[in-house]
This record gives C-alpha cells, sequence and structure tokens, in this order.
C-alpha cells in the first residue's frame, strides 16, 4: 500500500463523515444547501446497500445506511415545511412519491437480485431531488445559491462514483454503468474547477478547494484501479473523505449566500 493510501486509511479509523442535518431551514440558501443534500444521500443510501452486498465494513455501513435514511426522512420533512411556491411543493410531492418504496426495500435484508432495480429507482428520486434544487437555485438573487448547488452537487458525485464501483465490485458489470461513471469522473473534474475560479471565493474557501483537488486525484486513482487491484474498503474512504470535503465548501458557500 502506497504512503498515500496508507494516510487515507489511518484518516478513515480515526475519523468518519458525520452526517448531520444541522439545524432548521431558516433561508433560502440553507434550503438549497439541504435539497442538494438529499441527491447525495440518495446516493449513499444505495452505496452503503452495496457495501453490506459485497461484506466490505458491513457493521458500519448498516449503521450509515440507518444513518442516512433518517436524515433524508428529516431533511424532507423541512424542506416541506418551507418550500416558498407552488412548484417547489410539488417537486417534493414527487420526491416523496419515489422515496417511500426506494425506503421500503433498502430497510429490508440485503439482496442483489433487487440491486438494479434499486439502482433504477436511486437515479429517478435522484432526478426528482435535483429539480427541487434547481427549483430554489432559481430563487437565488446571486451566484452565491448557484455555488450552493454546484458544490452540493459534488457530494452527490463521491457518492454515486463510490456507489458504481461497489456495483462493479458485486458483479454488476454494464455500458451504462461504466458510461455513467465516465461522466460523473469528467462532470467532477470540471465543477471542480468551476468552483476554483469562482470570483466570490475567499482564502478559506481556495484553500478548501485545493485540499479537495488532492483528495480527488487519490480518489480517482483508486476508482481507476478496480480492472487491476480492486479494493472498495479505500476507495469508500476516499470517497467519503472527499465528501467531507465538499461537504465543507458547501458550508461556506452557504454561509456566503446568507450575507
Amino acid at each position: 500500500m502506497g504512503q498515500s493510501l496508507l494516510r487515507l486509511f489511518i484518516f478513515g479509523i480515526l475519523s468518519t463523515f458525520c452526517l448531520q442535518a444541522q439545524a432548521e431551514i431558516t433561508s433560502l440558501s440553507s434550503a438549497i444547501n439541504k435539497s442538494g443534500r438529499q441527491r447525495m444521500l440518495s446516493q449513499r443510501i444505495l452505496k452503503t446497500y452495496s457495501m453490506i452486498g459485497i461484506d466490505v465494513n458491513a457493521m458500519t455501513a448498516q449503521k450509515q445506511l440507518g444513518d442516512a435514511v433518517k436524515l433524508f426522512d428529516q431533511q424532507l420533512a423541512e424542506l416541506i415545511a418551507y418550500a416558498p411556491n407552488k412548484s417547489i411543493k410539488k417537486g417534493l410531492d414527487k420526491v416523496t412519491r419515489l422515496w417511500a418504496p426506494y425506503k421500503a426495500t433498502v430497510n429490508q435484508t440485503v439482496d442483489k437480485t433487487k440491486a438494479l432495480e434499486l439502482l433504477d429507482a436511486s437515479g429517478e428520486l435522484l432526478s426528482a431531488c435535483h429539480k427541487v434544487v434547481l427549483l430554489l437555485t432559481d430563487l437565488s438573487p446571486t451566484n452565491a445559491g448557484h455555488l450552493v448547488n454546484i458544490s452540493g452537487r459534488q457530494r452527490m458525485l463521491s457518492q454515486r462514483m463510490s456507489m458504481l464501483y461497489m456495483y462493479k465490485s458485486w458483479g454488476f458489470d454494464n455500458s451504462l454503468i461504466r458510461s455513467q461513471m465516465s461522466q460523473d469522473k469528467n462532470e467532477f473534474k470540471g465543477a471542480l474547477a468551476e468552483l476554483t475560479e469562482a470570483n466570490e471565493n475567499t482564502d478559506t474557501l481556495q484553500k478548501q478547494l485545493r485540499k479537495a483537488k488532492s483528495e480527488w486525484k487519490l480518489f480517482k486513482h483508486g476508482l481507476d484501479g478496480i480492472e487491476k487491484n480492486p479494493i472498495p474498503f479505500i476507495v469508500n474512504l476516499a470517497g467519503d473523505k472527499l465528501l467531507k470535503r465538499m461537504n465543507d465548501v458547501t458550508a461556506l458557500y452557504t454561509n456566503l449566500s446568507s450575507k
């Protein structure tokens, strides 16, 4: 194991990403942030489900799955209570309809025969959540709302790429999964470049984004190595470290937008 991967392994043992709702929604920027986190949770839930399926840190994955489901429920209720117009309420109604059967299935015993069905369901739920984010972002009077959306989407991409990696490790490998993985890598790289060049960036944000760039390189290295040397445990740690970094970046943009 290389020194970078070893440091990542130690980091993963000492620290885990903690999912917290933080506080009730009090501003448009916090609504964009939380609705964006729902996108991430839709993919994190399936990632942890697949980790249980391939027996990778299964006990921790089971807890993370439960925490993610609980947080999705909590934030959905908060977003429904906050919804500022009919279009957003309608969007959240669709999220609610898609969420109910998805939640019911992932709360059951992990079943590989349901994996592809869940993959489709997660995509539909993600799409519905994303629409809500866009509707909220359209209400933002400044570019900071757009940055909250973009940085928040990076959280989702970290978890979807991890999930697709787990699926390939689970024995699922088709053109759609490979195409989505390639698309996600390109999108993450492009969005990171956009964020780095944002005029709104403070010194703190630039420092965080430089760290994110380094962590992305390490994560991508793990993703690219699946054919030669599959290491799902390390890839999961790298993805979660990147998730935490982008969550911190999103919080910084949220604070900028609130001001």
